[in-house]
């Protein structure tokens, strides 16, 4: 009975590990991207295709070809990122989980993102001022639509003027 139990625990498992795996990086029929992605990103946040020139790496999901869940410029020369991050190394990677903070040559926030195990929960972005331009929320969603998300944007004074969803 014992074995029978070991042996059913492990296809349970080997078919449960298949199954995470086989959930991303997939393409549809048209071969284009679909379901939930890898991103790479290099020190500055800019993707990269290459794993080994990466430094760490975040989730997507792309609906057909399109990126859902894009990220906005981030780390321009010069800039400095700061964070208050839950580091989980995978093979020298870092996934990104936690605050991040860029900051622009002169000092000056530019964006807050905020990111769960690798998935996007919100980024915020700001006017040299340093009052609020938009901020992309990823967990506010409009009806039962899976994949859609919140923009809502705000003028140089940081007064809200309108607030719509994106899929």
């Amino acid at each position: 009975m014992k074995t029978f139990i070991s042996f059913f625990f492990c296809i349970c498992f080997t078919l449960f590990s298949y199954s995470q795996t086989e959930a991303l990086n997939q393409f549809d029929e048209s071969n284009k991207k679909d379901g939930k992605w890898i991103v790479y990103l290099n020190k500055n946040w800019r993707e990269v295709k290459d794993s080994s020139k990466a430094t760490y790496y975040r989730y997507t999901f792309y609906n057909h070809g399109r990126d859902v869940y894009p990220m906005g410029p981030c780390g321009k020369n010069g800039w400095k990122l700061e964070s208050i991050a839950n580091t989980t190394q995978t093979g020298g990677l870092k996934l990104l989980d936690g605050e991040y903070k860029w900051f622009d040559k002169k000092g000056r926030i530019f964006s807050i993102h905020i990111l769960k195990n690798g998935d996007y929960i919100s980024c915020k972005e700001f006017y040299p001022s340093g009052l609020i331009h938009q901020h992309f929320n990823y967990t506010k969603k409009w009806g039962d639509l899976p994949h859609n998300w919140c923009i809502s944007v705000y003028d140089k004074k940081g007064n809200f003027k309108k607030e719509y969803y994106v899929e």
